[in-house]
């Protein structure tokens, strides 16, 4: 089993290197949902993904206020042999928005910054950008049909156990 969880754990860390943003889901206020995309890097440890969202997009004010979000980070449909097998990581995540005067805003800017590049200069000195810390209260790693685990809480990264049908074994 050991051999197993290190190569899932070799996947998702390969996943995370090579796709660069992932859909995010928030809501509004008044309850209502939002959907778009956010590029990403991950955190020191991959205990969270780093995002840097503008208050025009929506997003940012609804982590402010809300504080959760949901993402998804797939694989491309150009990668994947069949669209209902796209490999995929879904995560429940709390958002912590980190201040311009923080300690951690310099980590995760540098993070963005050798992720994405020279932009993340030039988006951080707009007064509407923000920076969020989001961490993961749950998370599923889908590789195809009866190849779905949930992972731990608090890891990007570790494989906690398969998930299987109604059937089979549970946690």
């Amino acid at each position: 089993m050991t051999d197993e969880i290190d190569q899932l754990t070799h996947q998702i860390d390969k996943l995370l290197s090579e796709v660069t943003s992932a859909v995010l889901a928030t809501t509004h206020a008044n309850g209502s949902p939002l959907a778009s995309y956010t590029p990403f890097a991950t955190s020191e440890q991959q205990t969270g993904l780093w995002i840097l969202v503008s208050d025009l997009a929506g997003h940012a004010v609804n982590l402010a206020v809300q504080k959760q979000c949901s993402t998804l980070i797939l694989r491309d449909e150009q990668d994947s042999p069949q669209i209902y097998l796209r490999e995929r990581l879904q995560y429940e995540m709390a958002a912590t928005e980190i201040q311009r005067n923080e300690s951690l805003w310099m980590k995760g800017v540098s993070a963005l910054r050798i992720r994405h590049g020279a932009l993340i200069e030039t988006l951080t000195t707009l007064s509407d950008f923000r920076l969020f810390l989001l961490t993961p209260n749950s998370g599923r790693y889908i590789v195809g049909f009866g190849q779905a685990y949930e992972l731990k809480a608090q890891s990007l990264t570790a494989v906690d156990y398969h998930l299987q049908g109604p059937t089979g074994p549970q946690k």
